[in-house]
């Protein structure tokens, strides 16, 4: 019994219709989809909603809900970002006024957005390769441990802004950051300090008890593994997070890639259960 939660049509930087994505999921097996489209944002960003965009998404996303009731579960949600205040000054009050104020059922809540580039923006760390290599020697001065730590402690913030959110919410591509990380180019993750980073960033999330979700995403990347990979799962495990399996699909056919992959890795660090949405809220149920 799979759900598949993160997943982004043609209303950001995504492919494909919501009920592309419902057929596609029903073909693939699944028990229900869910889409989450990355929610606005107070600045100029090319991968997110605009808010008339939004507006379309929601109530577009709603018909095909409804359309589907009582046969196939259909969810609507957003990837929510987490803007931190000394980045984004006006960004949880414009979350609050134009986001949340809309009947939402579930977020994706996720972190982008690291420091600032040189013009002065909030910058992402997956914008592109090249991207993050000007971040890091322009920004950062060359300390990709700086820049990959300020993640880190942004993750902590994170986890305890999730938890005052009023819907069901399960944290997206927790160690994103490691995306350009292709042969360890960067930094290693066997190093003390990125551990530690780590953990802090994990006993936040327990003490927020919210869910994290494995990230396919990474299976399709260079990188070459899910977010998170296979030692930071088996904390987790450990610390008792709950899991879910997230696509992160940008097109229909994407919307349960890596799933298998998913689940055995789950499996081989101690996890039995998984969490799905049922009756608006995370149900526990078996790992098959």
């Amino acid at each position: 019994m799979r759900g598949s939660y993160h997943n982004h049509p043609g209303y950001c930087d995504g492919s494909g219709t919501v009920e592309e994505f419902v057929a596609a999921a029903q073909a693939a097996g699944l028990a229900a989809v869910g889409v989450s489209s990355h929610a606005p944002v107070p600045f100029t960003c090319s991968w997110t909603m605009t808010l008339e965009r939004f507006r379309e998404y929601v109530a577009d996303a709603r018909v095909v809900q409804e359309r589907w009731r009582g046969s196939y579960p259909v969810w609507v949600g957003v990837e929510l970002d987490y803007l931190d205040a000394e980045l984004v000054p006006d960004g949880a009050a414009f979350q609050r006024a134009h986001v949340l104020s809309v009947q939402l059922d579930y977020a994706v809540v996720s972190l982008h957005f690291v420091g600032r580039d040189s013009e002065g923006q909030p910058w992402a760390v997956d914008e592109s390769a090249e991207s993050f290599a000007q971040q890091v020697d322009v920004v950062y001065g060359g300390n990709v441990r700086r820049l990959v730590e300020d993640y880190y402690r942004l993750m902590e913030h994170l986890a305890a802004w999730a938890q005052g959110l009023r819907i069901p919410v399960v944290v997206g591509h927790l160690d994103k950051v490691k995306q350009w990380n292709v042969g360890e180019r960067y930094f290693r993750e066997a190093e003390s300090w990125y551990q530690e980073a780590v953990e802090r960033a994990l006993l936040a999330i327990r003490r927020a008890e919210i869910p994290i979700e494995v990230n396919t995403a990474g299976l399709r990347r260079p990188i070459g593994a899910p977010y998170p990979g296979e030692w930071i799962l088996r904390r987790c495990w450990e610390l008792g997070i709950p899991v879910t399996i997230g696509a992160d699909a940008h097109q229909p056919a994407d919307v349960a890639a890596g799933f298998e992959e998913a689940s055995q890795l789950l499996r081989s660090v101690g996890y039995e259960k998984f969490l799905v949405l049922e009756q608006g809220r995370w149900q526990t149920v078996p790992l098959r």
